[in-house]
């Protein structure tokens, strides 16, 4: 059975780094310096670069990082660039300006190279930031705000309230902090409960809980087998929600009204850290948020 209650945050972060160690291999003994004037000796991390001296090419750096290339100079200043193609739209850079070489050995250059966005991958960005703003929109004129403090999901006709219990709608916002309460209590909140109007009131079930998530990355975890999962996936925006529609929600957990048909004592809920969906002991104390049928 999946936790909702530990769900750790996908190591986006740790596994780009493990990648870049890889890449780039052990790291190497430093060059000896050279033997003589107008010598010098170029190595990158990783190897196999393109050189450039003041913006001319001067060859490829050995494939084994750390490894140097033999470049004889003339007296005089020196930029030194090098760069590796990563994929379509990225590259491994490095630079060092202003390189004196002169009549004395100069120290061996080690280039180490980050990798960057090409100007197609910049392109490609802006194209995709575009296009997850543009979508963002669309979601959030999906819904029917009014100044009562509920949000209306025109696709579905599900009336949300934008704040969570414990919060209070003001000047168009959310203050305060939300009720955190157990499940057996949450499902009891509705009965008596008057909001904008409206005594009709209920706990959303799981599937409906969980279609609030919003991936700001445009990318998710599909569900599996047990209809758990569905975290979002890559950089994204936490919490994960349209904080136009439900503002000052926490990254926190909440409450569905659908029970874990294996365990009585379990109950689904989604974390709006990362948007996952999980069951999770029915004692935790955890915030609610109401839903009616508006249609």
């Amino acid at each position: 059975m999946r936790s909702f209650f530990r769900v750790s945050r996908h190591a986006t972060t740790a596994l780009l780094a493990a990648v870049l160690l890889a890449a780039c291999g052990e790291k190497p003994q430093a060059p000896q310096p050279p033997t003589e004037p107008g010598v010098v000796l170029v190595a990158t991390e990783p190897g196999e670069a393109e050189l450039f001296i003041n913006g001319q090419h001067h060859g490829r750096t050995p494939s084994e990082s750390g490894q140097t290339l033999t470049v004889p100079l003339a007296p005089g200043n020196y930029t030194l660039e090098a760069r590796k193609a990563a994929d379509e739209f990225s590259e491994w850079a490095g630079r060092r300006e202003q390189l004196a070489v002169g009549d004395t050995p100069v120290p061996p250059v080690i280039l180490k190279l980050e990798r960057r966005l090409t100007p197609a991958g910049e392109q490609a960005r802006a194209a995709e930031q575009a296009r997850l703003a543009a979508r963002e929109q669309s979601l959030i004129a999906a819904f029917a705000l009014d100044e009562a403090g509920t949000a209306t999901d025109t696709r579905s006709g599900l009336m949300w309230m934008r704040c969570s219990v414990g919060q209070s709608w003001t000047d168009g916002g959310c203050a305060g902090e939300p009720k955190l309460i157990s499940w057996t209590n949450a499902m009891k909140l509705p009965a008596g409960f008057s909001f904008a109007g409206h005594g009709d009131w209920r706990m959303p079930t799981r599937e409906e809980l969980h279609s609030l998530t919003y991936c700001s990355s445009g990318r998710r975890f599909a569900l599996d087998q047990e209809g758990a999962g569905g975290a979002c996936e890559g950089n994204f925006r936490r919490p994960t929600i349209l904080e136009t529609v439900f503002p000052n929600t926490p990254e926190g957990r909440y409450w569905s009204s659908t029970e874990h048909p294996a365990y009585s004592h379990s109950a689904y809920g989604v974390a709006f850290i990362n948007g996952v969906m999980g069951a999770g002991s029915k004692s935790e104390y955890v915030a609610v948020r109401l839903v009616r049928d508006a249609r």
